[in-house]
């Protein structure tokens, strides 16, 4: 049984907390004043690691994430961040950014991507990690708080969203939607390679779900993938699908895909419509490929272009 805990920083934490900050190299800025929202993983007495959500404004910056050196590569930073986005959550904050030089491939794992320096919120500007606390080369990256990585748990939500989709609609080929646990199944044979995301609505139920899967087996098709999105009946035409997809597509890039690609079965306006406003292009139609509610069906493909240079090693895997 793992005996290390994560708990609320208290005051008395603060002399551990800036000495692992400053073993990590990170500012210690600023941090002080947040105490109140940092957590730390200990054992017993001993202070591991901390994380925690600097507020500025209706925005937020997670920061100060650090593990004392014997103790990396154990979950902990994971652990601390994820407290750290279950608060930033719980205050109502919609987004979630940070400053880093070096993790971006880690922080990538858990949902963030990349954005321009030019494009944060001006109430991150009154951070001392904007004000110079932070290199000028450091990447911004955001969360967007209501959509996150899927998990195991999530498949009754995802089965029940899907399910009417097999049953009632041509949409889907399947024939019979699959059971919870297959559902699990599926998500957890996804995950470990490619991204599986899922959107919360404002009470935090999942309300849609976007997913990834590879194109083909042979070698040399491993710079593309399949794509998947679903939203649930009661939120369809709210832009959930299409910030579903935007997350989607910008991890795929990041972990270095070329081509994204989609099979639509028609007619589906709505999915067409959704397709071409996050970049999708037509490339051709597979004429009575499917055979469903007893007539033939077409499936049209469409193709996004997420990079253009030339792969220098293969697509990193998601987690």
């Amino acid at each position: 049984m793992d005996s290390r805990t994560i708990r609320p920083a208290r005051p008395e934490d603060w002399a551990t907390i800036s000495a692992l900050l400053a073993n990590a190299k990170l500012p210690t800025e600023g941090a002080r004043e947040s105490l109140q929202h940092f957590f730390v993983a200990h054992e017993g007495s001993n202070v591991l690691g901390c994380a925690g959500l600097e507020r500025c404004g209706e925005h937020g910056l997670l920061r100060s994430v650090a593990v004392s050196e014997q103790h990396r590569g154990q979950a902990l930073a994971r652990r601390l961040t994820l407290r750290v986005i279950d608060l930033a959550r719980s205050l109502g904050l919609a987004e979630l950014h940070l400053l880093t030089n070096t993790a971006s491939p880690y922080f990538l794992r858990l949902g963030f991507h990349a954005i321009p320096r030019a494009d944060a919120p001006a109430a991150l500007g009154a951070s001392a990690q904007f004000q110079g606390a932070c290199p000028a080369s450091a990447e911004l990256m955001r969360l967007d708080l209501s959509v996150r990585v899927a998990t195991p748990q999530d498949a009754a939500a995802i089965a029940a969203i899907y399910a009417p989709v097999v049953t009632g609609t041509t949409i889907s080929f399947e024939l019979e939607a699959p059971t919870v646990d297959e559902m699990r199944g599926r998500i957890e044979t996804t995950l470990p390679r490619l991204p599986w995301l899922v959107s919360l609505d404002e009470h935090g139920q999942v309300d849609g779900y976007a997913y990834a899967g590879r194109h083909r087996e042979r070698p040399a098709y491993q710079w593309s993938v399949d794509c998947t999105v679903y939203v649930r009946e009661d939120r369809r035409g709210r832009g959930v699908g299409r910030r579903l997809y935007r997350r989607l597509l910008g991890v795929l890039k990041a972990l270095g895909y070329h081509q994204a690609y989609a099979g639509i079965a028609t007619p589906n306006a709505a999915s067409i419509a959704l397709h071409k406003a996050v970049g999708f292009e037509p490339v051709g139609t597979f004429r009575e490929v499917g055979y469903k509610f007893g007539a033939w069906r077409d499936v049209s493909w469409w193709q996004c272009r997420l990079r253009d240079d030339a792969p220098e090693r293969a697509p990193r895997s998601f987690q």
